[in-house]
């Protein structure tokens, strides 16, 4: 090709781009986030202008237009605008302030649950041994937080979820990640959002950066054909390696990821949630007294298994069996109607705390479930000197011995002969006592609680390499 030719043919490429752009309309559809007009939009056709200059210069590249010069092959394009992702982070910059959180803490929401309660606890020890932190708590699925109230007051709470209502689950983490980075503080922990461990999982890097990161585990969840599942299984492979630490309140769950995931078990810090109020004096009780109910309080969840509970209470008809609690989770167990329907089942609704539900006519408190961490709930039961029956899973072993639990969740035959053995003696249900309260005593405190947070490097107060994880 001549280099003058090159030359004009450059130069009309040049001008082409040039009005092109000067002429380029933008637009969006409903569909693409924007309101619709009052009237119908229709793309414009292509201007003359460009069809004639594209003839021209197909003669220096052919593929332009096809043999018989149509140009319908193009199209206009419509710039894609969606604006809501940036509403949505307008909303919560709004709602969090001018304050520069030096801790963040993403939840799913704040209500009964031992997660929700661990999570209020990090809150707490936070505020009390740093009185300068800022704390700013993330909920970030689109549900109720009851539980947002029993946050120390000055903390920010703020409703991710209901400010990214109706954005997928991708543009969600795009806002959660541009909100971290933005915001910059010391600690990110996650504690069971999935939002917070994909902004981990997609930009680890980034954030180790400027905070250190933490996250949260206390078991798996399981499927109906009771598969393992959960946040463990999706994100530690992948997270691991900048992640300044990964807490759990058992002994158990490490042992279970380190062998089905082959992750060195020293990277999880064993973190025992405290008892949250002064631990009274072990009550004393009547020897000569009869109690002949049974306490059971919780979420009645398939965790839960309200299935079991209905049976142990139909295996046991001369009994009689205090509920407390309702479904958080899920859509409602069969089983709940199952337990309405008994006579020795009295249902009670919703509950503050179990020490206000315990009373002398229980003998015992019972404790069913498929899995778990170290259920919280069972520090309140042995403040309140209530004997426990509970079955041997997850960390239920960390708080009380292993000869004094039932081996097997479902095993409804044994929990009834438990349950027998403990309403018929009195030395049973003392020794039972003791031992659980002597437990809570020596190593459920809330001092113990936030001297050991207090022992980890960088989560309090920034520390000189705070944002590095390890690889």
């Amino acid at each position: 090709m001549p280099a003058e030719l090159a030359r004009r043919a450059a130069s009309r490429l040049a001008r082409l781009f040039r009005v092109a752009a000067s002429r380029l309309e933008f637009s969006a559809t409903a569909s693409q986030g924007a309101i619709a007009p009052a009237s119908v939009w229709t793309p414009p056709a292509m201007p003359e202008w460009v069809a004639e200059e594209l003839k021209e210069l197909a003669y220096i590249e052919p593929e332009l237009l096809p043999a018989d010069d149509s140009v319908d092959r193009f199209q206009f394009y419509s710039v894609p605008v969606d604006s809501e992702p940036g509403r949505a982070y307008r909303t919560l910059i709004n709602a969090i302030g001018a304050a520069s959180p030096s801790h963040i803490i993403m939840v799913p929401w704040l209500k009964a649950g031992g997660a929700d309660r661990g999570a209020i606890y990090h809150v707490r020890a936070i505020v009390e041994a740093n009185p300068g932190a800022s704390v700013l708590i993330i909920a970030t699925e689109d549900a109720e937080s009851p539980w947002a109230e029993k946050l120390p007051s000055g903390v920010c709470f703020v409703e991710f979820g209901k400010a990214t209502r109706g954005l997928d689950f991708n543009k969600q983490v795009v806002v959660a990640i541009r909100l971290l980075v933005q915001l910059a503080p010391q600690t990110i922990h996650v504690i069971n959002s999935r939002v917070g461990w994909e902004c981990i999982a997609r930009h680890g890097l980034a954030l180790s950066q400027a905070s250190a990161l933490y996250a949260s585990l206390f078991c798996d969840d399981y499927t109906s054909r009771m598969v393992p599942v959960g946040y463990a299984r999706d994100y530690l492979r992948t997270t691991l390696r900048w992640m300044a630490q990964v807490f759990t309140d058992n002994s158990e769950a490490p042992k279970v990821w380190a062998r089905d995931l082959g992750i060195d078990v020293s990277r999880f810090t064993v973190l025992p949630f405290p008892y949250d109020r002064p631990i009274p004096p072990l009550s004393t009780v009547d020897a000569g007294a009869s109690p002949s109910r049974v306490l059971w309080a919780g979420r009645l969840d398939r965790q839960k298994r309200p299935d079991v509970l209905a049976a142990i209470a139909e295996a046991m008809p001369d009994c009689q069996f205090d509920v407390w609690g309702g479904r958080v989770m899920g859509p409602a167990d069969p089983a709940i109607a199952r337990l309405q329907a008994l006579p020795n089942v009295t249902m009670h609704g919703a509950f503050a705390r179990l020490e206000d539900v315990v009373s002398t006519d229980h003998f015992a408190y019972l404790h069913t479930s498929a899995w778990e961490g170290v259920p919280t709930i069972l520090f309140d039961v042995a403040a309140a000197g209530l004997p426990i029956c509970a079955p041997m899973v997850g960390g239920i072993p960390d708080f009380c011995d292993r000869e004094d639990l039932v081996e097997r969740f479902d095993d409804v035959d044994a929990f009834r002969s438990r349950l027998e053995l403990m309403r018929s003696s009195f030395d049973l249900r003392q020794s039972l006592r003791q031992k659980q309260w002597g437990r809570l005593a020596d190593t459920r405190r809330w001092a113990h609680f936030v001297e050991h947070l207090a022992s980890i490097e960088g989560y309090f107060r920034r520390a000189s390499h705070a944002g590095r994880g390890r690889a």
